[in-house]
């Protein structure tokens, strides 16, 4: 990534478009992984495979990272009833699967995996638990926080 080349507008959606090009560059080097091998180099030398898809992950990260401030701002969970609409608003509390099974009194699976695989939300009293990745992301309801 060269600074100099990266977006003018810091603003969202200049972010999401930042995000998608540097996803695709980091598409095109896991082909150029497939294809070649992951030591295979280009003919006139350098980086190997490896070393450009590490790269171009780096690359991947700092966008996303760039991006998340501005997405948390505007992260929710909407849920209708009937007419009505209740959001439910992103907080910055991440647990793990362990730590919420311990927090809701989960008997009923063996281990976290199980867990994971059949929930994506999970409600309490004050909002709701949403998996991201394997840990789990708490959007509270600001009438009772």
């Amino acid at each position: 990534m060269n600074p100099k080349l990266l977006p003018a507008n810091d603003d969202l959606p200049g972010q999401i478009s930042r995000i998608v090009e540097e996803a695709g560059e980091t598409l095109q080097a896991i082909g150029k992984v497939e294809r070649f091998g992951i030591q295979s180099y280009h003919p006139a030398g350098g980086q190997n495979n490896a070393a450009h898809l590490l790269s171009e992950l780096a690359d991947l990260r700092h966008a996303i990272s760039a991006a998340e401030q501005n997405l948390t701002d505007h992260a929710k969970i909407i849920l209708l009833h009937g007419d009505q609409k209740h959001e439910l608003h992103w907080t910055s509390t991440l647990i793990t699967t362990r730590e919420l099974r311990d927090l809701i009194g989960d008997e009923d699976h063996d281990n976290d995996n199980d867990f994971n695989a059949e929930h994506k939300a999970i409600a309490v009293c004050a909002g709701q638990w949403h998996r991201e990745g394997l840990e789990w992301r708490f959007y509270v309801d600001p009438e009772l926080d």
